[in-house]
């Protein structure tokens, strides 16, 4: 029998996982909204608004976030591009300058080459922000600004799919700001 995580067992009812699952979700968005620093997030709209190009760095379940980011900003006119392989994100984060933005997106905020691609950016002069769970991460601290989305520590193994929905609020949020 698979180990799936603490909150659930293989012998509990259908019923007991749909009611813990929803709980969860609703309880982690609920924390993602009250942890969002809005002045942080109006602050990161009004730099995408006005940068030459965007970098979005995610590797494993954050790449698709990063994804659907570059998707919906695309869509409104924004120059942006996702980079989930590290060496051509470095080469983009080499490139990008003072009129650029970059976002890595990380849930535990110690996805390695996310925080490569994210340190090379600020390097080469970019506004830098972290999208993750953990504050004291790595990545928070080479970002200049962090936005906030919260999650359960460990509820699913191996992946939770409630990390990407409190990320996915996040993107969200700076999509309509940015719109």
């Amino acid at each position: 029998i698979a180990d799936i995580g603490r909150s659930l067992g293989p012998h509990d009812p259908p019923d007991v996982i749909r009611r813990t699952l929803l709980n969860n979700q609703v309880v982690s968005l609920q924390t993602t909204a009250e942890l969002l620093d809005m002045s942080t997030a109006e602050r990161v709209a009004r730099a995408i608004t006005k940068c030459r190009h965007l970098d979005l760095y995610g590797v494993g379940g954050s790449a698709l976030t990063a994804l659907e980011i570059e998707a919906r900003l695309y869509r409104i006119g924004i120059n942006v591009h996702t980079w989930a392989e590290v060496h051509d994100g470095l080469t983009s984060a080499a490139i990008l300058s003072d009129d650029c933005v970059a976002i890595g997106v990380s849930n535990t905020g110690r996805t390695n080459e996310t925080i490569e691609m994210l340190s090379q950016a600020k390097a080469s002069g970019a506004y830098t922000v972290a999208v993750t769970g953990n504050p004291d991460s790595p990545l928070a601290r080479v970002a200049e600004d962090v936005l906030i989305a919260a999650s359960p520590d460990g509820y699913l193994k191996p992946a939770d799919l409630t990390a990407r929905q409190c990320q996915l609020f996040v993107v969200d949020v700076l999509y309509l700001l940015v719109a």
